[in-house]
């Protein structure tokens, strides 16, 4: 290779092992990261028009959550043009009574509990937008690259002996990138999966996650 077809051989391999370990722990990103998303209100629920806890909790898809910048419930009507009112979250300087939502955990997960205001039945009708992933220095990004790290020399491993095994064939940048599958045996051993799931989000299923 060229030093340009090496240099674009690394940001490929960077990129499918990022690719491939943000699918097998199924997360976006593991960096601290702005989210923008959308949950379905479920009003209330019970038989006699009370709200039940699962209708005042909504769950963030991707953790750890660092922070929730806002909450928003788009209150117009369908048929009309969205129309979002922020929603007060508890804190220290909030007057009484005047919180509609608190930031709660509950174990690893973060999520949001409604007191007040709790949003209509609806889709896609309450807007969260919050920060998550792990600090740039902390222990738990440090041990994800390290473990990239064990998944790039098992790779570089297999791909010398294959080049030593084929030495009269020239194998291409774009080749070798459409070989590289790091969900193989031997590139994502049972070892380094064991480690990556300490780092795999839980889904959780049901009402929180509309």
């Amino acid at each position: 290779m060229t030093s340009a077809q090496w240099t674009l051989f690394c940001a490929d391999l960077i990129n499918s092992i990022t690719a491939a370990i943000n699918s097998y722990c199924k997360v976006t990103s593991f960096e601290q990261t702005t989210y923008t998303e959308y949950h379905n209100g479920r009003g209330a629920s019970a038989e006699l028009g009370e709200y039940l806890p699962r209708d005042r909790m909504f769950l963030m898809r991707e953790q750890p959550v660092i922070s929730v910048t806002s909450v928003s419930e788009n209150t117009a009507s369908e048929t009309s043009a969205p129309s979002w009112t922020a929603r007060i979250q508890r804190a220290a300087g909030i007057a009484a009574n005047s919180a509609d939502y608190a930031v709660l955990q509950r174990g690893t997960m973060t999520y949001i509990n409604f007191f007040q205001n709790v949003p209509m039945l609806g889709s896609n009708n309450v807007q969260i937008i919050y920060v998550a992933g792990y600090a740039a220095a902390s222990a738990e990004l440090d041990a994800i690259r390290m473990i990239a790290q064990q998944i790039v020399s098992n790779y570089l491993a297999k791909y010398r002996a294959l080049q030593e095994a084929s030495a009269a064939r020239t194998i291409g940048t774009k080749e070798s990138a459409d070989m590289f599958k790091v969900q193989v045996s031997d590139v994502m051993t049972p070892d380094i999966r064991s480690q990556l799931d300490n780092f795999k989000r839980m889904r959780c299923m049901g009402s929180a996650w509309r």
